[in-house]
């Protein structure tokens, strides 16, 4: 409960820097004047996206459970989710959520084992998702995609680099042996003359078992290709869906300069950059990101209110809800002792 409060004092520490460094120039009366002259018709079906995002990663946990003979209810898997996305927002470099999903999955009886299978898919899918669409946004619109600023340029292109490098790493644990062993033995050696590591018997063991599971990817991929394929399609459509919320709170405000691809393009790039910076949410860098394309796309005068609204929409109002489901779902077996002693 320790590590969740500092977890959560550091995020608003960001959110707190964030308006004192991001937001110092900006001018915040114009803000609520903006907002109100949104179209709302665009701004529900930006919310519709952003639930598709969320319903889209449940189905894919209920797909995958269901491979390995678990029979868990949309509702459970919508909750596990909610979990990995509340922690991943609060935690630096996303990897917060993942653990405490894994510890919700074993209170329902699905080991560890498994669960760290599912959390390996699905990191190396939505990585895959990401720079497929990467690469066929730049094809398109590389030119007007690298015409900001330097640092924008720099930051976008580092994190494709860093989350293909991940990939090409993902890739290599599972089919290559021959990697797998030389990372055991290089792990296996550091973890002997590391001194802070205390015990090392139990480090090593879990390296071995983390290395197994790679493996094991391997056979499951080579016995499923249509899992896959569709696990694959799925992460595109969720990255869709985000791209897509963003087009349409650009569209709310009454702009059509830009075309839906246009916008898209952009909102990949954001991501890029901000999934290389190790910061809970990538607060702070995808706010810095956000505003500078939004003042190409929305002009001065709205681009700090577009670019509000999107993150509350794609970010801030999901860590509140998805914050909430945690607290009801890790509690249930509690509520539903209380309720059956009344």
């Amino acid at each position: 409960m320790k590590k969740h409060l500092l977890a959560t004092i550091i995020f608003i520490v960001l959110l707190v820097l964030t308006y004192l460094f991001v937001f110092k120039d900006c001018d915040f009366s114009l803000l609520w004047t903006s907002l109100k002259n949104t179209n709302p018709i665009y701004l529900f079906w930006a919310v519709v996206a952003m639930f598709f995002y969320l319903f889209g990663g449940s189905f894919f946990l209920k797909r995958i459970l269901k491979y390995f003979n678990y029979s868990v209810s949309f509702g459970k898997t919508f909750g596990y989710y909610l979990t990995e996305f509340y922690f991943s927002a609060i935690t630096p470099s996303y990897v917060g959520g993942q653990p405490v999903e894994m510890y919700e999955m074993k209170k329902d009886g699905i080991g560890y084992e498994t669960s760290g299978l599912i959390v390996l898919f699905n990191s190396l899918f939505n990585r895959l998702a990401l720079i497929f669409l990467a690469l066929i946004f730049f094809g398109f619109f590389s030119q007007t995609l690298f015409g900001l600023n330097t640092f924008y340029n720099i930051v976008v292109l580092m994190g494709f680099l860093t989350t293909l490098l991940v990939i090409l790493v993902f890739i290599a644990l599972i089919y290559s042996s021959r990697v797998a062993n030389w990372v055991l033995k290089i792990t296996t050696f550091l973890i002997k003359h590391l001194k802070f590591i205390k015990d090392k018997d139990k480090a090593g063991e879990k390296v071995k078992q983390m290395i197994a599971e790679y493996q094991k990817c391997s056979q499951i991929t080579k016995d499923n290709p249509r899992l896959m394929l569709e696990t694959f399609s799925l992460m595109v459509l969720q990255r869709l869906s985000i791209l897509l919320a963003a087009y349409f709170v650009y569209r709310s405000f009454g702009l059509k300069t830009y075309s839906l691809f246009y916008v898209m393009a952009f909102q990949i790039c954001i991501t890029l950059g901000s999934d290389l910076m190790p910061t809970p949410g990538g607060v702070m860098i995808n706010e810095s990101l956000l505003l500078m394309v939004n003042k190409l796309l929305y002009g001065n005068e709205l681009a700090l209110s577009g670019m509000l609204l999107l993150r509350t929409i794609n970010f801030y109002a999901l860590v509140v809800i998805s914050g909430i489901v945690y607290l009801l779902f890790h509690y249930r077996f509690k509520i539903k002792a209380i309720a059956k002693q009344k």
